[in-house]
């Protein structure tokens, strides 16, 4: 290589190696199950508080169903609209402080792993938000065809690169925080979540 603003001498320095710290589809997979189990508990609780799980004495399926539709037809219009709000004020108050703070949910947190820009920098939350949690929302709301296209930004995981296409919107990853990115003269160094 000659460049001309290099001295004839110069030798470039050791580069440090690069390691993938990719989180393992396992370790994702596990967070979005441990995310969708808190979720479902406080969203049960919600239930609960409105009422909706008393006790149901027929033990017939479609008649506890039955009766739980019709509990829910009892409700107001104020508290049906919060039932159907409930979703997001649940997402935040399990997720919103961790995602702040270090770009992971409580499901990521227990798995020691993170969300992170391309850079390996913890992400906005803003731009988390916007970009790689809003997007999922709104395509979950259209009728027969948001179930599809969830399913489509899930299975993009198994390309090289292992991000979703919420991932490729938001530009970030989701990396293995015991993983160090690199080797910088002999030590491991790694984003500090």
């Amino acid at each position: 290589m000659n460049d001309q603003y290099q001295s004839p001498d110069f030798q470039p320095g050791p580069s440090a190696p690069q390691v993938d710290n990719t989180a393992s589809l396992g370790k994702r997979f596990l967070a979005f199950l441990l995310d969708g189990f808190f979720w479902m508990v406080a969203l049960l609780m919600v239930m609960q508080s409105m009422g909706l799980l008393d006790p149901i004495a027929n033990p017939d399926m479609q008649a506890a169903q039955a009766e739980l539709q019709k509990r829910v037809m009892a409700l107001s219009d104020t508290q049906k609209f919060m039932l159907s709000l409930s979703p997001f004020p649940i997402f935040f108050l399990l997720h919103g402080f961790l995602l702040h703070q270090y770009g992971q949910t409580l499901g990521k947190r227990i798995g020691g792993i993170a969300v992170v820009t391309m850079e390996h920098q913890k992400p906005a939350f803003g731009q988390l938000i916007m970009w790689r949690y809003l997007p999922q929302w709104v395509i979950g709301q259209i009728p027969l065809v948001g179930a599809l296209l969830r399913l489509i930004d899930i299975l993009a995981i198994f390309r090289p690169g292992h991000r979703c296409i919420h991932d490729h919107l938001a530009k970030t990853k989701v990396i293995d925080l015991k993983i160090p990115v690199a080797a910088v003269e002999g030590k491991p160094t790694s984003i500090i979540i």
